[in-house]
Protein backbone atom coordinates (compact mmCIF):
# COMPACT_ATOMS: atom_id res chain seq x y z
CA UNK A 1 0.00 0.00 0.00
CA UNK A 2 3.27 2.70 0.74
CA UNK A 3 4.46 1.87 -3.02
CA UNK A 4 1.41 2.47 -4.24
CA UNK A 5 0.65 5.74 -2.17
CA UNK A 6 4.20 6.80 -2.99
CA UNK A 7 3.50 5.86 -6.99
CA UNK A 8 0.26 8.67 -6.62
CA UNK A 9 2.96 10.40 -5.18
CA UNK A 10 4.73 11.12 -7.86
CA UNK A 11 2.47 11.63 -10.56
CA UNK A 12 1.18 15.17 -8.04
CA UNK A 13 3.07 18.50 -8.27
CA UNK A 14 4.79 19.30 -4.74
CA UNK A 15 2.38 18.81 -1.52
CA UNK A 16 3.01 20.50 1.75
CA UNK A 17 2.63 17.83 5.04
CA UNK A 18 0.38 18.48 6.99
CA UNK A 19 -1.44 16.96 9.70
CA UNK A 20 -5.01 17.12 10.44
CA UNK A 21 -4.51 20.49 13.04
CA UNK A 22 -2.53 22.09 10.27
CA UNK A 23 -4.65 21.70 7.70
CA UNK A 24 -6.86 23.62 9.83
CA UNK A 25 -4.98 26.51 10.91
CA UNK A 26 -3.62 29.37 9.19
CA UNK A 27 -1.04 30.35 12.26
CA UNK A 28 2.51 30.68 11.27
CA UNK A 29 4.60 28.75 13.60
CA UNK A 30 6.18 30.79 16.23
CA UNK A 31 5.58 34.12 14.51
CA UNK A 32 6.31 37.52 16.60
CA UNK A 33 6.95 40.73 15.09
CA UNK A 34 8.44 42.46 18.61
CA UNK A 35 10.04 41.41 21.96
CA UNK A 36 7.78 43.12 24.81
CA UNK A 37 7.52 43.10 28.74
CA UNK A 38 4.03 42.25 29.88
CA UNK A 39 4.92 43.05 33.73
CA UNK A 40 2.96 42.22 36.51
CA UNK A 41 0.46 45.24 36.54
CA UNK A 42 -0.38 44.28 33.09
CA UNK A 43 -4.11 43.51 32.38
CA UNK A 44 -5.62 40.53 29.89
CA UNK A 45 -8.10 38.82 28.56
CA UNK A 46 -8.84 35.86 26.69
CA UNK A 47 -11.25 35.43 24.22
CA UNK A 48 -13.48 32.65 24.48
CA UNK A 49 -13.37 30.13 21.16
CA UNK A 50 -16.83 30.49 19.27
CA UNK A 51 -17.75 26.52 20.39
CA UNK A 52 -19.20 26.14 23.59
CA UNK A 53 -18.04 22.78 24.53
CA UNK A 54 -14.60 21.85 25.28
CA UNK A 55 -13.08 19.14 22.52
CA UNK A 56 -12.32 15.94 23.64
CA UNK A 57 -10.86 12.99 21.52
CA UNK A 58 -9.69 9.66 22.01
CA UNK A 59 -6.03 8.97 20.67
CA UNK A 60 -5.66 6.76 17.21
CA UNK A 61 -2.81 4.35 17.11
CA UNK A 62 -0.54 4.87 14.22
CA UNK A 63 1.40 1.72 13.58
CA UNK A 64 5.27 2.31 14.03
CA UNK A 65 5.67 0.49 10.49
CA UNK A 66 4.15 3.95 8.89
CA UNK A 67 7.40 5.56 10.10
CA UNK A 68 10.10 5.81 7.40
CA UNK A 69 13.67 6.61 7.77
CA UNK A 70 13.94 10.39 7.80
CA UNK A 71 11.09 10.60 10.41
CA UNK A 72 8.43 11.34 8.31
CA UNK A 73 5.30 9.35 8.94
CA UNK A 74 4.19 7.82 5.78
CA UNK A 75 0.83 8.72 7.01
CA UNK A 76 0.81 12.12 6.95
CA UNK A 77 1.83 11.63 3.39
CA UNK A 78 -1.36 9.81 2.54
CA UNK A 79 -3.34 11.94 4.02
CA UNK A 80 -1.66 15.13 2.04
CA UNK A 81 -2.83 12.91 -0.93
CA UNK A 82 -6.10 12.48 0.70
CA UNK A 83 -6.52 16.30 0.99
CA UNK A 84 -5.87 17.33 -2.53
CA UNK A 85 -7.54 14.30 -4.12
CA UNK A 86 -10.71 14.82 -1.79
CA UNK A 87 -10.44 11.11 -0.61
CA UNK A 88 -9.90 9.03 2.85
CA UNK A 89 -7.17 6.40 2.75
CA UNK A 90 -9.05 4.71 5.48
CA UNK A 91 -6.32 2.06 5.58
CA UNK A 92 -4.58 4.47 7.75
CA UNK A 93 -6.48 5.83 10.08
CA UNK A 94 -6.59 9.53 9.43
CA UNK A 95 -10.47 9.10 8.63
CA UNK A 96 -13.65 9.36 10.37
CA UNK A 97 -14.14 5.97 11.51
CA UNK A 98 -11.14 5.63 13.27
CA UNK A 99 -11.58 8.43 14.90
CA UNK A 100 -15.14 7.76 16.09
CA UNK A 101 -13.41 4.07 17.23
CA UNK A 102 -10.68 6.01 19.20
CA UNK A 103 -13.19 8.20 20.90
CA UNK A 104 -15.25 5.13 22.50
CA UNK A 105 -12.40 5.37 25.26
CA UNK A 106 -14.26 8.90 26.38
CA UNK A 107 -17.40 6.70 27.10
CA UNK A 108 -16.81 6.49 30.74
CA UNK A 109 -15.87 10.34 31.18
CA UNK A 110 -19.44 11.62 29.27
CA UNK A 111 -20.76 12.60 32.59
CA UNK A 112 -18.40 14.91 32.75
CA UNK A 113 -16.93 15.85 29.61
CA UNK A 114 -20.77 16.56 28.77
CA UNK A 115 -21.33 19.82 30.41
CA UNK A 116 -17.51 21.07 30.49
CA UNK A 117 -17.81 24.34 28.42
CA UNK A 118 -14.81 26.37 27.63
CA UNK A 119 -15.83 29.76 30.01
CA UNK A 120 -15.38 26.72 33.46
CA UNK A 121 -12.01 25.68 31.69
CA UNK A 122 -10.42 29.43 30.80
CA UNK A 123 -11.31 30.05 34.32
CA UNK A 124 -9.93 27.41 35.91
CA UNK A 125 -6.83 27.64 34.14
CA UNK A 126 -6.67 31.95 35.00
CA UNK A 127 -7.22 30.66 38.25
CA UNK A 128 -3.74 28.60 38.08
CA UNK A 129 -1.53 31.59 35.81
CA UNK A 130 0.97 33.54 37.27
CA UNK A 131 1.41 36.18 34.53
CA UNK A 132 0.52 39.59 35.04
CA UNK A 133 -2.41 41.23 37.23
CA UNK A 134 -5.71 40.95 36.53
CA UNK A 135 -6.84 38.19 33.44
CA UNK A 136 -10.23 37.25 32.64
CA UNK A 137 -12.54 36.02 30.03
CA UNK A 138 -14.60 37.65 27.00
CA UNK A 139 -16.95 36.21 24.77
CA UNK A 140 -16.15 35.04 21.98
CA UNK A 141 -17.73 37.84 20.20
CA UNK A 142 -16.63 40.84 22.48
CA UNK A 143 -15.74 43.66 20.93
CA UNK A 144 -11.73 44.59 21.16
CA UNK A 145 -10.73 45.84 24.45
CA UNK A 146 -7.95 48.65 25.19
CA UNK A 147 -5.69 45.58 26.78
CA UNK A 148 -3.49 42.71 25.76
CA UNK A 149 -6.02 40.01 24.52
CA UNK A 150 -5.23 36.11 23.86
CA UNK A 151 -7.13 33.77 21.47
CA UNK A 152 -7.22 30.19 22.18
CA UNK A 153 -8.68 26.94 20.32
CA UNK A 154 -7.67 24.08 22.74
CA UNK A 155 -8.72 20.57 22.15
CA UNK A 156 -7.69 17.20 24.20
CA UNK A 157 -6.73 13.96 23.61
CA UNK A 158 -6.75 11.12 26.18
CA UNK A 159 -4.35 8.16 25.46
CA UNK A 160 -5.81 4.94 25.00
CA UNK A 161 -3.47 3.65 28.07
CA UNK A 162 -5.88 6.42 29.69
CA UNK A 163 -2.65 7.62 31.85
CA UNK A 164 -2.07 11.02 30.50
CA UNK A 165 -4.19 13.87 28.70
CA UNK A 166 -2.41 16.02 25.53
CA UNK A 167 -3.48 19.36 24.56
CA UNK A 168 -3.31 20.82 21.61
CA UNK A 169 -3.74 24.88 21.85
CA UNK A 170 -3.57 27.56 18.71
CA UNK A 171 -2.68 30.63 20.95
CA UNK A 172 -2.78 34.01 19.30
CA UNK A 173 -1.64 37.13 21.58
CA UNK A 174 -2.94 40.33 20.63
CA UNK A 175 -1.15 43.35 22.44
CA UNK A 176 -3.69 46.50 23.30
CA UNK A 177 -4.35 48.79 20.27
CA UNK A 178 -4.18 45.84 17.61
CA UNK A 179 -7.15 43.89 17.83
CA UNK A 180 -6.80 42.33 13.97
CA UNK A 181 -2.99 41.67 13.92
CA UNK A 182 -1.41 39.07 16.29
CA UNK A 183 1.93 40.00 18.07
CA UNK A 184 2.23 36.05 18.27
CA UNK A 185 1.00 33.04 17.50
CA UNK A 186 1.86 29.78 17.39
CA UNK A 187 0.38 25.97 18.73
CA UNK A 188 1.63 24.55 21.80
CA UNK A 189 1.46 20.45 23.07
CA UNK A 190 1.70 20.04 27.14
CA UNK A 191 1.59 16.07 27.41
CA UNK A 192 0.74 15.75 31.17
CA UNK A 193 2.70 12.90 33.23
CA UNK A 194 0.86 9.46 32.96
CA UNK A 195 -0.77 8.39 35.95
CA UNK A 196 -0.32 4.88 37.20
CA UNK A 197 -3.77 3.85 38.31
CA UNK A 198 -5.15 0.59 38.28
CA UNK A 199 -8.13 2.10 37.55
CA UNK A 200 -7.48 5.00 35.42
CA UNK A 201 -11.09 6.08 34.73
CA UNK A 202 -12.28 5.76 38.54
CA UNK A 203 -8.90 7.85 39.41
CA UNK A 204 -9.99 10.72 36.60
CA UNK A 205 -13.81 10.27 37.02
CA UNK A 206 -12.82 10.89 40.95
CA UNK A 207 -15.27 14.01 42.41
CA UNK A 208 -17.46 14.00 39.63
CA UNK A 209 -14.56 13.89 37.07
CA UNK A 210 -12.93 16.80 38.93
CA UNK A 211 -9.43 15.22 38.58
CA UNK A 212 -10.10 15.38 34.90
CA UNK A 213 -10.63 19.11 34.55
CA UNK A 214 -8.17 20.00 36.96
CA UNK A 215 -5.56 18.26 34.79
CA UNK A 216 -7.55 19.93 31.69
CA UNK A 217 -7.14 23.33 33.45
CA UNK A 218 -3.58 22.53 34.59
CA UNK A 219 -2.41 22.26 30.95
CA UNK A 220 -4.10 24.77 29.30
CA UNK A 221 -2.06 27.36 31.87
CA UNK A 222 0.83 26.04 31.38
CA UNK A 223 0.37 26.44 27.38
CA UNK A 224 -0.77 30.44 28.52
CA UNK A 225 2.62 30.76 30.75
CA UNK A 226 4.94 29.10 27.46
CA UNK A 227 3.19 31.79 25.17
CA UNK A 228 3.80 34.87 27.49
CA UNK A 229 7.30 33.56 28.02
CA UNK A 230 8.08 33.82 24.31
CA UNK A 231 6.56 36.70 24.09
CA UNK A 232 8.82 38.03 27.38
CA UNK A 233 11.69 36.93 25.44
CA UNK A 234 14.40 39.55 24.56
CA UNK A 235 15.29 37.77 21.28
CA UNK A 236 14.41 34.59 19.43
CA UNK A 237 17.68 33.19 20.00
CA UNK A 238 21.18 34.43 20.91
CA UNK A 239 22.99 32.09 17.64
CA UNK A 240 21.42 28.93 16.22
CA UNK A 241 20.72 25.93 18.12
CA UNK A 242 21.06 22.55 16.92
CA UNK A 243 17.86 20.09 17.01
CA UNK A 244 18.19 16.63 19.09
CA UNK A 245 16.27 13.65 19.71
CA UNK A 246 13.84 14.34 22.52
CA UNK A 247 12.89 10.80 24.05
CA UNK A 248 9.42 11.68 25.65
CA UNK A 249 6.43 9.92 27.65
CA UNK A 250 3.40 10.03 25.47
CA UNK A 251 0.72 8.21 28.61
CA UNK A 252 2.78 4.64 28.79
CA UNK A 253 4.43 4.37 25.39
CA UNK A 254 7.38 6.34 24.18
CA UNK A 255 7.81 8.63 21.81
CA UNK A 256 10.69 10.66 19.95
CA UNK A 257 10.95 14.90 18.43
CA UNK A 258 13.88 16.11 16.43
CA UNK A 259 13.10 19.21 18.30
CA UNK A 260 15.43 22.26 19.83
CA UNK A 261 15.82 22.72 23.76
CA UNK A 262 14.83 25.58 25.02
CA UNK A 263 13.97 24.57 28.50
CA UNK A 264 14.58 21.57 30.88
CA UNK A 265 13.38 21.47 34.57
CA UNK A 266 13.74 18.01 36.18
CA UNK A 267 11.52 15.70 34.53
CA UNK A 268 10.31 18.08 32.20
CA UNK A 269 11.52 20.06 28.92
CA UNK A 270 10.43 22.92 26.89
CA UNK A 271 10.99 22.13 23.06
CA UNK A 272 11.05 23.55 19.86
CA UNK A 273 10.14 21.60 16.99
CA UNK A 274 11.15 21.48 13.72
CA UNK A 275 7.90 23.05 12.37
CA UNK A 276 8.29 25.63 15.32
CA UNK A 277 5.38 24.45 17.32
CA UNK A 278 6.32 24.41 21.47
CA UNK A 279 6.25 20.92 23.34
CA UNK A 280 6.09 20.34 27.23
CA UNK A 281 6.74 17.05 27.76
CA UNK A 282 7.65 14.63 30.27
CA UNK A 283 10.90 12.94 30.15
CA UNK A 284 11.21 9.15 29.04
CA UNK A 285 13.40 7.51 32.02
CA UNK A 286 12.72 10.11 34.87
CA UNK A 287 11.39 8.53 38.10
CA UNK A 288 9.34 11.50 38.94
CA UNK A 289 9.80 11.33 42.78
CA UNK A 290 12.45 14.11 43.16
CA UNK A 291 11.70 16.65 45.54
CA UNK A 292 10.87 20.11 45.05
CA UNK A 293 14.47 21.39 45.93
CA UNK A 294 15.95 18.77 43.85
CA UNK A 295 14.21 20.06 40.70
CA UNK A 296 14.89 23.85 40.95
CA UNK A 297 18.51 22.68 41.08
CA UNK A 298 18.31 20.67 38.21
CA UNK A 299 17.46 23.56 36.10
CA UNK A 300 19.27 24.60 33.00
CA UNK A 301 21.25 27.87 34.06
CA UNK A 302 22.39 28.26 30.56
CA UNK A 303 19.21 27.40 29.18
CA UNK A 304 17.32 29.83 31.26
CA UNK A 305 19.69 32.65 30.96
CA UNK A 306 18.50 32.64 27.08
CA UNK A 307 15.13 31.45 27.94
CA UNK A 308 14.19 32.91 30.89
CA UNK A 309 10.50 32.31 31.74
CA UNK A 310 10.40 34.88 34.42
CA UNK A 311 10.21 32.35 36.99
CA UNK A 312 6.78 30.71 35.96
CA UNK A 313 6.33 27.48 37.46
CA UNK A 314 5.50 26.06 34.35
CA UNK A 315 6.02 22.14 35.05
CA UNK A 316 3.63 19.80 37.36
CA UNK A 317 5.52 16.61 39.38
CA UNK A 318 4.28 13.18 39.19
CA UNK A 319 3.47 13.86 42.57
CA UNK A 320 1.45 16.85 42.63
CA UNK A 321 -1.67 16.19 44.07
CA UNK A 322 -4.45 17.50 41.60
Amino acid sequence: MIQTALAVASAIPLIIVMSTAEAGSDAQSGERTAPVRLGTERNWSVRLPEADKVVYKGEIIQDNKNVEADGIHSIDVLYSLAVVTGKYIKEYGKDEELQAEADKILLPYQAALGNFTHRELVQRGLNKTSVGDSKKWIEFDSPPVAEWVVEVTPSFTLTQDQSALVLDNHISIHAPGSPSEPLYKNLIKIVSDPRDEPDPAGFWMMGGGERLKEESASLFARSLEIAWGEIDNASRKDDPVRPKTIRYRHGKSEKMERAELIDMRCNRVVVRTLRGWLMSVPLTGSSGDESKNECDNKLSKSLHRRWNLRGIALFVKQSETL
